[in-house]
């Protein structure tokens, strides 16, 4: 048996480095001209329409397909070893362009010398070739959280956190030609749940109870979302609600979906 599985690697190994050979002379990932039509509009001072400035400029991009693959791993959390190449670009080159059609807000053309043409920058992918693509691993993973609150005994509970790493990328926006489109993607949770926890607070102030009762969250599953700022009027402070006693804490029995959770 041992030796069958022996041999069954050996064939595997061997139709992954085939297929990786055979993958690499079809890779085509090529740095071609291609035609789009940009248009600009133009301001004064004032926010007031200048003028509005179209034309159909050739612009290089990347075009292609590169070699993919996921394959057996002992070394891997997942158990699996995935590559991803993508066609892209090296580095971006900035040029100038003419938009040679120009209308005022009126609808009509042009003629004049100083306003019939409207000059932009751009930058165009060069050097287009298959790399390496960034991997999404965004996962739920568990972690102590200690519960703290003035006054009383900082509490540490089984909980989870969102751990891992998302992909970016970087290009030339397609409809605004001038301007670069960015994509940042985050883990971060995707819905939440909450448990209810009694700290002992023993500097209670007389006539309160020494125990008080905290609501915290926990992120319910994580994926890979676009990243957001955090506005201050977004962020809630823990709610605080009576003084009961709490038994032993389990991820399981007491937390639970939040109440706006779809």
């Amino acid at each position: 048996m041992f030796a069958f599985i022996i041999l069954l690697l050996a064939l595997t190994s061997f139709c992954i480095v085939g297929t990786n050979a055979q993958s690499e002379r079809d890779e085509n990932c090529e740095t071609l001209q291609s035609e789009i039509h940009i248009t600009k509009e133009e301001y004064d001072d004032v926010g007031r329409l200048r003028r509005t400035c179209g034309g159909d400029i050739a612009v290089t991009k990347c075009e292609g397909f590169c070699t993919s693959q996921v394959r057996p791993s002992v070394v891997t959390t997942t158990g699996f070893l995935k590559e991803c190449y993508c066609c892209r670009e090296g580095y971006l080159k900035e040029r100038t362009v003419f938009l040679d059609h120009c209308y005022d807000a009126d609808g009509i053309r042009l003629e004049d010398e100083e306003f019939r043409l409207m000059e932009i920058k751009l930058r165009e992918p060069v050097e287009c070739k298959c790399y390496k693509c960034g991997v999404d691993e965004c996962q739920l993973t568990p972690v102590i959280h200690f519960l703290q609150y003035p006054g009383c005994i900082p509490k540490p509970i089984p909980s989870f956190a969102c751990s891992g790493r998302c992909s970016s990328y970087l290009q030339v926006s397609g409809s605004k030609i001038w301007q670069m489109e960015r994509s940042c993607m985050c883990c971060q949770e995707s819905g939440e749940k909450e448990a209810t926890v009694a700290l002992f607070c023993p500097k209670a102030k007389p006539g309160e109870r020494k125990f008080r009762k905290v609501i915290t969250k926990a992120p319910l599953e994580c994926m890979c979302r676009p990243c957001t700022g955090v506005e201050e009027s977004a962020i809630i402070p823990q709610e605080i609600a009576g003084f009961a006693e709490e038994g032993p804490l389990t991820t399981s029995a007491h937390f639970r979906r939040s109440s706006g959770l779809q």
